[in-house]
């Protein structure tokens, strides 16, 4: 059994999406964080973070294994079930690697500063706005450029897709996916996926009114 420590933003659903993707026997424990769960002392013994998505494998060997950092949940799980992410020494692994890596130290960090700034500052900010939203068309076409050689970042259908797919929200970003016709088509593909629908009925199950949750 493993435990997901969760709130459905795009982190917590990228972790989701690789569990149902497993079928793993796992269990969603809420961390609210808007109202400050995630600074609880309880949950910090978990994520020394403070930050979801958190897992403990209740089944790993010896005692349970707590993790924080959703990249290497990600690694992590996939590994166990010998599952979307090709073997250790390969080179399809190391493709996985560096697209992974992206999302996490790219594509995260600046997304989600360009969402606090259009949706959350009483007034904008015209420096911030320009260099975030240039970072998000040049991220948008660096993905782009990637899907028009093959239908997923990696080649095969791996973790790296997971992670990257729930931070693709162009309304929030004010992205014309229009632009990009190769991201609309492999965002088509995921969202047809049932593990992909099923971790997302699961985030709305917990708030419902999350905006990562919408997929226009």
């Amino acid at each position: 059994m493993i435990d997901l420590y969760y709130w459905p933003t795009a982190n917590g659903l990228k972790v989701g999406i690789l569990l149902e993707e497993l079928g793993a026997d796992y269990r969603l424990i809420p961390v609210n964080i808007r109202t400050g769960e995630q600074r609880l002392e309880s949950f910090q013994r978990i994520s020394a973070n403070s930050r979801i998505p958190a897992i403990v494998d209740h089944a790993a060997a010896g005692e349970p294994l707590s993790l924080f950092e959703s990249g290497a949940i990600l690694n992590y799980l996939a590994d166990r079930a010998g599952r979307f992410l090709p073997p250790a020494g390969s080179v399809e692994r190391q493709r996985v690697q560096e697209w992974l890596f992206w999302q996490v130290g790219h594509v995260t960090p600046y997304l989600s500063q360009l969402q606090v700034f259009l949706e959350k500052t009483p007034e904008p900010i015209p420096f911030a706005l320009d260099l975030l939203q240039g970072e998000a068309k040049r991220l948008y076409g660096v993905l782009e450029r990637r899907l028009a050689e093959q239908p997923f970042v990696a080649g095969e259908y791996s973790i790296a897709d997971m992670a990257i797919f729930p931070w693709i929200q162009p309304t929030r970003q004010g992205i014309e996916l229009a632009a990009y016709p190769h991201i609309h088509a492999w965002r088509e593909r995921l969202k047809a996926r049932p593990a992909v629908q099923r971790a997302y009925a699961s985030g709305a199950s917990v708030a419902a009114g999350e905006r990562s949750l919408i997929l226009e």
